[in-house]
């Protein structure tokens, strides 16, 4: 019935995104930006693409740093225009999306504040998927006091209650007799990865209880799969990064860190939790998620932990094996009608395809020969189709 009523509101938007897609980098083109043998060449050919009026007005030897905010701003522009043709729901589901970046914004502020980096930089390094105006507020307090921080000043942003979630649960993790200097000294030292994957984990708990909620049967069914996989992934990422993680020097913090990390939806989630929080080693790891969906194949390849030093430019990461993997669903998304599984796939493609242009632009400023592995290290949307 959902399908009969979608495009009443939601039709051009989702025309709009399917518009969009034609955007995409081909193999072919992919080829041709291997071999440029510059930053310049491959600025020129990319002027020759959709990216064309994002960078013309920039110096031929663009630093990557300024490249990859070009193609942001570019995929940011393209989402507030979608959201200018939202009503609705699907407004806010939108919303939802941008909220993901807003917490790598605010982490990376945070960060930035603490080693003395002055505020215009940190601002002209934002995300600009993650902007929002309360961002500016966000300054150095009397005393390096962050837990001041995160209660007085986030809590007026519109991820604020992510950071609230948070704080309380940080706190709530001292001993019982703790003071303010406790408090202060465990925001100071904590690590940014740390927070910025307890609020990622907070954030996609919070997005898939939205979908299932919300929206429509449609849209439910695409959506949740994709959230479950994320989630799965997120477990998997965490887990297997602990691993040999000289910071957590106990097999008791290993197991807390990993419990308050790991989210508590998908489809590892619960049956397969003791397992994987106990897994010390890489094969532990695949046995503890061989019975769900295809991962125990998926983590046959990935590299030990155990033993990072050997990793280099030529090592396939978990991330690249996890990417791929996710390429692939995030296209076949598009398969659909009438669901908002469409937006969020473009949305993540488009990240995926920023990814491949930055990676390729390092290698070409590195000169690397052309038959380095490192060339083989890009991921193509809508490349896993037909085939």
């Amino acid at each position: 019935m959902d399908l009969c009523v979608f495009g009443v509101d939601d039709g051009y938007a989702e025309a709009i995104i399917r518009g969009l897609r034609a955007s995409f980098l081909t193999e072919a083109q992919y080829q041709q930006m291997k071999n440029c043998a510059s930053i310049p060449e491959l600025k020129s050919f990319l002027e020759e693409t959709d990216y064309q009026n994002c960078l013309q007005a920039d110096n031929p030897q663009i630093p990557t740093s300024i490249l990859r905010q070009r193609l942001k701003k570019k995929l940011a522009d393209e989402f507030e225009y979608i959201e200018a043709q939202s009503t609705g729901t699907l407004t806010k589901y939108l919303f939802h999306l941008r909220c993901r970046f807003m917490i790598d914004n605010v982490v990376n502020m945070i960060e930035g504040l603490k080693n003395k980096i002055d505020i215009e930089i940190l601002l002209s390094n934002i995300d600009p998927l993650g902007w929002f105006p309360e961002i500016k507020n966000i300054k150095v307090l009397e005393g390096d006091d962050y837990s001041s921080l995160y209660r007085d000043v986030l809590i007026d942003t519109p991820i604020g209650v992510y950071f609230m979630k948070f704080l309380e649960e940080s706190i709530e993790n001292l001993h019982e007799n703790r003071t303010l200097n406790d408090i202060q000294n465990l925001f100071r030292e904590m690590k940014p990865e740390y927070i910025r994957t307890s609020l990622k984990k907070m954030w996609l708990e919070d997005f898939y209880l939205f979908c299932e909620q919300e929206l429509m049967p449609t849209s439910q069914e695409a959506l949740l799969e994709l959230l479950k996989f994320e989630a799965d992934f997120k477990t998997i990422q965490v887990i297997y990064n602990s691993i040999g993680n000289r910071d957590l020097n106990t097999a008791a913090k290993i197991i807390t860190t990993r419990k308050q990390l790991c989210p508590t939806i998908g489809n590892l989630y619960p049956d397969c939790e003791k397992m994987y929080l106990q897994a010390m080693t890489l094969d532990a790891l695949r046995e503890a998620v061989k019975g769900c969906d295809n991962y125990r194949d998926l983590l046959k390849d990935a590299p030990d932990p155990l033993k990072r030093e050997e990793f280099n430019v030529q090592t396939k990461t978990l991330d690249d094996i996890m990417y791929d993997d996710e390429c692939r669903r995030y296209a076949l998304a598009f398969d659909g009608q009438g669901s908002y599984g469409v937006f969020y796939s473009y949305l993540k493609l488009k990240e995926q395809e920023i990814r491949n242009i930055i990676w390729l632009a390092e290698m070409i400023s590195r000169k690397l020969a052309k038959n380095h592995p490192g060339w083989k290290k890009i991921i193509i949307p809508f490349s896993h189709l037909g085939k």
